[in-house]
């Protein structure tokens, strides 16, 4: 076990080297950018969202860009709550708002937000759409700060979501696995091999959605921006690109409870199958040091336990301290020794939770 252990520990280190490398290259993105404007869409896809949209469309109010150049989208995906009056009464008389009902289904792969999104893209005339959530703020800079990295070999562009996180200390922990996860994500592009993005700051080129085929063209997904990301990037016919910019910095709440964490990690897992081989070594590589520092004691010497569990600490602060210093979010660094067992205890028992069901609960549908 000592030296299965201690490879574990090799692996995860040399690992976050690696990324670190390719997180280095998303972060050089800033010396690499256009000057051009082009027009914009903004597409918010909302079902029961009546707590939150609000915020939402006023954080979209905000947005500096040409008011020639940008239209947004607010589309009622199916609700049963007020979440379409408020979409209604709140942009009344605002040129740059539409509001829209989701279409009917019709296609097997067009199930509920992909359905909403596309249903707005074929509406909609901007050169670039982006995406983001009805719980979700978006800064004042959002726009300018994404298309500014669309130069003409670029197809996609990805953004950071961190959580709100002034309340408690779970939502400083779900912040700091955000953090985490969406540098993986970010470092692995810069590598040149995508693992994930986040769906509530995405945005991609007209013209690579068409020739992609669109969500139609995909088979359903619970994380329907994954699958975009995988078939656009599989085109080959444009680089698709993961900066770490604070000026497109997302915001969002987060999960109220452990049970709807549960629905969403569940979701995230389920949607991540079928992932690239880096993929797969990341994920077994945290499954095994997440094993290692919460029961490695059992089969280590203490001392021996203590030196590897340190050099994974180590590692994930190297890898994750830039993007936190470059989101404003260093504040949270005190709290990475109780964030690394937060993350170990859900990693372990994220898969046998399939164990009673595959089914998935999101925004009142199972899946």
């Amino acid at each position: 076990m000592e030296i299965f252990f201690a490879a574990v520990t090799i692996g995860y280190v040399l690992l976050h080297l690696y990324l670190y490398r390719g997180l280095t290259r998303s972060i050089s993105l800033d010396n690499d950018i256009s000057d051009t404007s082009p027009t914009v869409t903004v597409i918010v896809a909302a079902r029961n969202e009546q707590q939150n949209i609000l915020r939402c469309i006023n954080s979209l109010k905000e947005l500096r860009y040409p008011e020639q150049k940008i239209e947004i989208f607010l589309v009622n995906d199916r609700s049963e709550d007020s979440t379409l009056r408020i979409m209604q009464e709140s942009t009344a008389g605002l040129s740059r708002f539409r509001v829209i009902n989701s279409r009917d289904i019709l296609h097997s792969n067009l199930k509920g937000k992909a359905n909403a999104i596309d249903t707005a893209v074929e509406l909609s005339r901007g050169e670039v759409i982006l995406l983001t959530d009805a719980d979700c703020t978006v800064p004042e800079s959002w726009i300018t700060s994404t298309v500014r990295h669309y130069k003409a070999d670029v197809a996609m562009v990805c953004g950071f979501t961190l959580i709100e996180h002034e309340k408690s200390l779970f939502d400083k922990l779900q912040c700091l696995d955000w953090i985490y996860l969406l540098t993986l994500a970010s470092a692995s592009c810069g590598m040149g091999q995508i693992m994930s993005c986040i769906g509530n700051n995405l945005s991609f080129t007209r013209k690579a959605y068409e020739r992609s085929g669109g969500y139609s063209a995909i088979d359903f997904s619970v994380t329907e921006d994954l699958a975009l990301m995988r078939k656009i990037n599989s085109l080959g016919e444009g680089r698709v690109l993961y900066p770490v910019d604070r000026g497109s910095l997302v915001m969002t709440a987060g999960c109220a409870d452990i049970g709807e964490l549960s629905s969403q990690k569940r979701r995230w897992f389920r949607g991540g199958t079928g992932i690239n081989a880096l993929g797969y070594i990341t994920g077994f590589e945290l499954y095994a040091s997440a094993f290692m520092l919460l029961f490695g004691f059992l089969f280590l010497g203490v001392k021996l336990w203590l030196a590897l569990s340190i050099a994974v600490y180590l590692s994930q602060i190297l890898l994750t301290s830039r993007t936190s210093i470059r989101m404003g979010m260093n504040h949270l660094f005190p709290l990475s020794p109780l964030f690394i067992v937060y993350l170990s205890v859900y990693g372990l028992l994220l898969p046998f939770s399939f164990i009673f069901g595959k089914k998935i609960k999101w925004k009142g549908r199972t899946f």
